[in-house]
């Protein structure tokens, strides 16, 4: 895939202002329609998703102490009303990053309520700024909650304020854990990786629907979590991802 020499030379300006650490307004990318070749260009142009400052995350395990001082956040997404086999463990917040229903029924809506109700991870964080825009995606094969890519999904992450800590969505961001190996593509949002890195640098980004993308990586600023429960079978195998982060200091 080839690239002109104007094309390199922007995305190389790009680059020195994201490591200047400035916060930037975001702008649609003019490789927005097509992420797995904005994910080729930038990689080869910048370097963007590669080590040392791009890497794997081993999640920690779940009997794994908590340091006083801190934080446990459970996060999990993609359930698809499969809950009966999921065991839930310690936390003090959970998150759900959407997909909680397989066809959307009221009645699954229910079986989830119900379930939510018996999981108890709910406490105030104080200090700590969490957003969600979980109900948006990029146009996915015709599903709900599709958007196209460019200008209208960059006007709903324009929502999310600055100040934001943990950030939930349920698409993910350009090149972390967005990878669909049976279609060889990128489905991560451009726009949401450049507001993620640019803008917001939340401390935590979690988000699901790419099911074979559980896991977790990090930028070094930001860790993502791809908290799919369900595998590409739709069957409920991943569990969910426990992340501990310091309470803020109050005054």
């Amino acid at each position: 895939m080839a690239f002109t020499l104007s094309e390199i030379m922007a995305a190389r300006r790009q680059q020195s202002q994201a490591q200047r650490g400035s916060r930037t307004a975001v702008e649609v990318d003019e490789y927005s329609t097509n992420p797995t070749q904005a994910f080729t260009f930038y990689n080869i142009n910048q370097g963007r998703f590669q080590p040392p400052h791009v890497h794997m995350v081993d999640p920690m395990p779940h009997d794994t102490p908590k340091p006083p001082g801190y934080t446990r956040f459970v996060c999990i997404s993609d359930t698809h009303s499969r809950t009966d086999a999921i065991q839930m463990p310690y936390g003090d917040v959970f998150i759900h990053a959407g997909d909680f229903t397989e066809l959307g029924l009221p009645s699954e809506v229910k079986k989830f309520n119900d379930w939510l109700a018996v999981t108890d991870h709910l406490r105030d964080v104080p200090g700590s700024y969490l957003y969600s825009v979980a109900l948006t995606q990029p146009w996915y094969y015709g599903w709900g909650f599709n958007l196209p890519r460019g200008q209208a999904l960059l006007d709903k992450w324009n929502q999310i304020p600055d100040s934001t800590d943990i950030l939930v969505t349920h698409c993910p961001p350009l090149g972390f854990l967005d990878w669909v190996p049976r279609k060889m593509q990128r489905v991560g949002c451009m726009e949401l990786l450049n507001t993620v890195q640019r803008r917001v640098q939340p401390k935590l980004h979690v988000f699901g629907h790419i099911h074979e993308g559980y896991g977790m990586m990090t930028d070094g600023t930001t860790t993502f979590v791809n908290a799919s429960a369900c595998t590409v079978n739709f069957q409920p195998m991943n569990p969910p991802i426990v992340f501990d982060l310091p309470n803020p200091r109050t005054t």
